[in-house]
């Protein structure tokens, strides 16, 4: 019996702490940090959280409805993005200063199915390659934008080509390095620092071509920096006849097939072109300007030391090469040798530049330099060139003809004339009077 008694004793002390043990579990369980009671609290607390902001999306949702039905403007939907941006700013994808628009400027590509420009609804149809790579020859694609004015009851559109703002460096003969510059500073895409024209540039430098600056006395003469500039594609035309004579005509167009405005005095090529359109700051293109083209034409974001082929197609002066749309075909005519680049800077007419020896009242520089046109003191080639101006600096490039100013012809003539052969070119200068009836046109620019 005692040691019954003993064993019944030990088994229920067992038992008891047994009990004690599960009873401490389960109370830790149920209410210790992380047990059921707080997890329950938290659960509950989750909930009413996310009951509120359910309301409140809720709540703001209905909001914005009646807004909308309102005609609230807070609920308008913002644009969908359409592409790249338009404002000169700078893009690496592209490695050049975004084309800049005006209001009355929209950027267009060649559909080649229908032989037509249409609208660039993604503002990317554009490319300046390096056409010197195998396999890139031909295919560098210069940004192309149409403008369009009224005149009367018509609506006229020009084509215009963007040259990005960059700086140059002249290697040999017919041979110069360009480097892209971003933005409207100093530094060139790759890091490479960069000079400008009055700053003493050594033939080791890069230099910001003067067409983009601030600088007057070397053909800028903006009032700001330039990320690019927009040149006129083909030579000027009148908009109101085909005829090719002077007169009252103020309205302009650049269209290809058509006949060139010619015969008509410098003063009056100038006076109508910063007509055009004053908010785009058109103006008759300036010897800094011709330079910037031919520079870029001649390094491997255009014909990489090809040159361009004269428009040669006889008296009738057709811009483009020939009639309606022979451009399509003529591209060897063309800066970058496809339809993308600027055609007439070699043949057709010769035309003249707002440059010329001293001061020029025609071309608005009686007071001197200015935006819109350039004074040259001199009539010493190797003295009196300004850097950039496809003058002296790359004198008989091509064989092309290497004129400069002087008292006698005070005005600068640019690109030959069809009949010219090899002395036509984009790096062709010549000089003349100014007068009407001598044959020769214009071509416009603009700045945003």
């Amino acid at each position: 019996k005692r040691k019954f008694f003993y064993w019944l004793t030990i088994s229920n002390f067992l038992y008891i702490v047994i009990l004690i043990i599960l009873a401490s579990v389960s109370i830790n369980v149920v209410l210790g940090e992380g047990g059921l009671i707080q997890q329950s609290k938290i659960a509950k607390e989750m909930t009413l959280n996310s009951t509120i902001e359910e309301e409140e999306s809720l709540n703001t949702l209905m909001t914005q409805y009646a807004n909308m039905i309102a005609g609230g403007s807070e609920t308008t939907p913002p644009d969908e993005p359409t592409g790249l941006p338009t404002d000169g700013s700078y893009n690496a994808e592209k490695g050049v200063n975004t084309p800049n628009l005006g209001t009355n400027m929209k950027l267009v590509k060649f559909d080649t199915s229908t032989q037509e420009w249409v609208v660039d609804e993604t503002n990317s149809a554009y490319s300046y390659l390096d056409t010197s790579t195998s396999g890139n020859t031909n295919k560098s694609e210069w940004a192309n934008a149409e403008v369009t004015t009224q005149v009367g009851d018509k609506t006229i559109k020009s084509y215009f080509v963007w040259i990005p703002r960059y700086a140059y460096k002249i290697i040999g003969t017919n041979n110069i390095d360009i480097k892209f510059i971003e933005g409207t500073g100093k530094t060139a895409t790759d890091g490479t620092p960069c000079k400008y024209a009055n700053e003493s540039p050594t033939a080791s430098d890069y230099i910001i071509h003067p067409a983009f600056t601030t600088d007057a006395n070397y053909g800028g003469g903006w009032d700001k920096e330039l990320a690019g500039i927009w040149i006129g594609k083909y030579e000027t035309a009148r908009s109101d006849t085909v005829g090719a004579t002077d007169g009252s005509a103020t309205t302009l167009k650049v269209q290809p097939g058509v006949t060139s405005f010619r015969n008509i005095t410098i003063g009056n090529m100038y006076t109508y072109a910063k007509a055009y359109d004053t908010n785009l700051k058109s103006h008759m293109l300036k010897n800094s300007e011709w330079g910037a083209v031919a520079y870029l034409t001649e390094s491997k974001y255009g014909r990489n030391g090809t040159e361009v082929t004269i428009n040669n197609n006889g008296t009738t002066y057709y811009t483009g090469g020939g009639a309606n749309k022979t451009y399509t075909t003529s591209t060897n005519q063309s800066t970058t040798g496809n339809v993308y680049g600027i055609y007439d800077l070699s043949g057709n007419a010769w035309e003249y530049v707002a440059a010329g020896y001293q001061n020029q009242s025609s071309i608005g520089t009686s007071s001197g330099n200015n935006e819109y046109g350039t004074v040259y003191t001199t009539t010493s080639a190797s003295t009196g060139y300004k850097y950039g101006d496809a003058t002296y600096e790359t004198s008989g490039w091509h064989s092309d003809d290497a004129g400069f100013v002087n008292s006698d012809a005070p005005l600068f003539i640019r690109g030959g004339d069809y009949s010219g052969g090899d002395y036509s070119g984009v790096f062709c200068c010549s000089t003349f009077y100014g007068s009407a009836g001598d044959g020769n046109s214009f071509r416009l620019a603009l700045v945003v």
